[in-house]
C-alpha cells in the first residue's frame, strides 16, 4: 500500500508539473503573439503588457536600450520610419524554462523588405526580405510572464551552408 501511496503522489507531482509547464507557455506564447501584433500595426502601446520597467534590448544592428521608456521610443521610431507598411510573421517559437519564473524563448520572424535609415528607396538601402532571430528572457513577476532581455539578429541565409556545427 505504501508503494502504491509513492507511485500515484510520484504520478501526480509530475502531471501538476507537466500541466503548469503548459500554462506558462502558453502565457509566454501569448505575450510573444502580442508583440509580433505590435511590430505589424507599428504601435507598442501595449508593450507595457509584456515587458518588464528594467527591459534591456540589443537590436539587429548593436544598438543596447535600457529600459521600457527607452525600448518603446526606439521601436516606435524605427517603425515609423523604416519599417513602415512592412510585415512581420511568428514562424517559429522554442521555449525552454530555466527555473519556475525564469524561460528563455528563441523567435525565429519573417520580415519584410525595408529601406532604412527612412524607409525611403535611395537605390543602395534596400534589405531584402528575410528571417530574424530573437532571443527573448521572460521573468515571471506577479504571476505575469514578461521580457526582461531581448536581442534580434538577421539571419544570413548565405552563412548557413558554412556552418561549422552542421559539418
Amino acid at each position: 500500500m505504501k508503494n502504491l501511496k509513492v507511485l500515484f503522489s510520484s504520478v501526480f507531482f509530475m502531471v501538476s508539473i507537466f500541466c503548469y509547464s503548459q500554462n506558462d507557455e502558453k502565457a509566454i506564447q501569448a505575450q510573444v503573439s502580442q508583440m509580433v501584433s505590435d511590430w505589424n500595426t507599428h504601435e507598442f502601446k501595449n508593450m507595457d503588457s509584456y515587458m518588464t520597467d528594467d527591459v534591456e534590448w540589443v537590436n539587429i544592428v548593436g544598438m543596447w536600450w535600457k529600459g521600457r521608456n527607452e525600448v518603446k521610443a526606439a521601436h516606435q521610431g524605427n517603425f515609423d520610419a523604416f519599417f513602415k507598411g512592412v510585415p512581420f510573421t511568428q514562424k517559429s517559437l522554442k521555449i525552454r524554462f530555466l527555473t519556475k519564473d525564469v524561460a528563455v524563448a528563441i523567435l525565429i520572424s519573417g520580415v519584410g523588405e525595408f529601406f532604412p535609415p527612412d524607409g525611403i528607396d535611395h537605390g543602395n538601402n534596400r534589405m531584402p526580405a528575410s528571417d530574424d532571430i530573437l532571443t527573448l528572457v521572460f521573468v515571471k513577476k506577479n504571476g505575469k510572464w514578461l521580457i526582461s532581455s531581448g536581442q534580434n539578429t538577421v539571419v544570413d541565409a548565405r552563412a548557413a551552408g558554412n556552418n561549422p556545427s552542421k559539418k
